[in-house]
């Protein structure tokens, strides 16, 4: 039982120190959601080419984080005419380059990690567009598009947050802020359970997994964990860390904790990062795409996206190593999970403010109505892995 309740405390330390940044980085996501709308993403991606690859990573970076919300709009963009290699774009984008994850790592363990998470999202982007500038089936992709089509009609709609009018209307205006504050709460019902198993997970994971099993699973330099393993150590922990991710069942900002252990755990650089992609191959995400593009299209995706993060992760790895940026310094769990009152104390309070005032925008009026916030119920429950509760009337 003590070691349970460590267990717990070390997931909830580890959330805390972490929370302002996740407030902060949802509430700059629902902003930019409100003022782009999915119809303005899909005309600009039609046609093939570096452009639009670009501008569908942006597009991306500005969508939603939540990994199975990232799946259902990045289907929605190649519904609605998006190439093949742009959809994907996005879909990297959507979940590697968003500002939360960006946050998280920041606070948990370094600068460093969030510039490398950045890197990693742009060199992903890369590689799917050069794969599949070498090898993408037309048949396939076609095929993948019709089964989409007729799994996106079944669900009713896609999930938007959108009013008329430019940006600056939105932003000034009451009802551009209720919506914004409806994109926040939507944002959070679907991952705050992927964002408390992520943390509890890793919780357990650094108080009842040994150092020998990692020792095992990921080989580690010389000197143990040191800072120029060889290209064995580091392919090895790039290729193995995805298979860690697809056996937690855990979305990108899940993986972000337990990223934290795995680099106190002594893996290196090139399989820490490696691990932050993988999020795209989860069990979860891999049925998901199964039921959105059948399965030949779904394993297709799932090893391109493999051998991308892989192969990112080791880039990463190797352009730090280059530049002289690469972390020496391995954070004790310990020092993540530190309660206080120092600055993140007093951050949280203000972002748990932010996080209020937004509730009571959401509850004062100016959201959509039940019968469209039950659509998005229904959409939700086709793509989420976890059960969608009903919405009072």
């Amino acid at each position: 039982m003590e070691q349970v309740v460590d267990a717990l405390l070390t997931g909830a330390g580890m959330l805390w120190k972490a929370l302002w940044a996740l407030i902060f980085g949802y509430v700059i996501s629902a902003g930019i959601q409100v003022t782009v709308t999915r119809e303005q993403m899909a005309r600009a991606l039609g046609d093939r080419g570096v452009r639009q690859a670009a501008l569908a990573s942006v597009f991306g970076f500005i969508s939603s984080s939540c990994s199975f919300a990232a799946l259902a709009a990045s289907r929605s963009v190649l519904v609605k005419g998006a190439h093949p290699a742009n959809a994907i774009a996005f879909l990297i984008a959507s979940t590697n380059l968003v500002i939360e994850l960006g946050a998280v790592l920041w606070v948990l363990v370094g600068w460093r990690f969030t510039l490398g998470n950045i890197l990693l999202g742009l060199l992903m982007v890369l590689y799917a567009y050069l794969l599949t500038r070498i090898w993408l089936p037309g048949n396939l992709a076609e095929k993948a598009r019709e089964h989409a089509e007729r799994a996106q009609e079944a669900e009713g709609m896609a999930m938007e947050h959108g009013m008329k009018g430019n940006w600056r209307d939105k932003l000034l205006s009451r009802e551009g802020w209720s919506n914004i504050a409806h994109a926040f709460f939507v944002e959070w019902k679907m991952v705050w359970k992927e964002i408390l198993f992520g943390f509890t997970v890793a919780g357990f994971i650094s108080v009842f997994v040994p150092q020998s099993f990692w020792n095992m699973l990921f080989l580690i330099g010389e000197s143990g964990g040191d800072a120029s393993p060889t290209f064995l150590v580091v392919l090895e922990n790039a290729l193995v860390a995805p298979v860690v991710a697809f056996f937690t069942f855990i979305g990108s900002m899940g993986n972000v904790p337990l990223a934290a252990m795995l680099w106190s755990r002594e893996a290196s650089l090139g399989g820490v990062m490696s691990f932050l992609g993988a999020d795209l191959v989860a069990a979860t995400v891999v049925w998901v795409h199964v039921k959105y593009y059948g399965w030949r299209y779904a394993l297709f995706l799932s090893g391109l996206l493999y051998v991308c993060m892989a192969a990112a992760g080791i880039s990463v790895h190797y352009l730090f190593a280059a530049a002289g940026l690469t972390p020496e310094q391995r954070p004790a769990l310990e020092e993540m999970v530190r309660f206080a009152i120092d600055h993140t104390f007093f951050l949280n309070l203000t972002f748990l403010v932010v996080a209020g005032i937004l509730l009571w925008l959401h509850l004062r009026g100016g959201t959509p109505s039940h019968q469209t916030q039950e659509r998005v119920r229904r959409t939700l429950e086709g793509v989420s892995a976890w059960p969608v509760p009903r919405l009072p009337a």
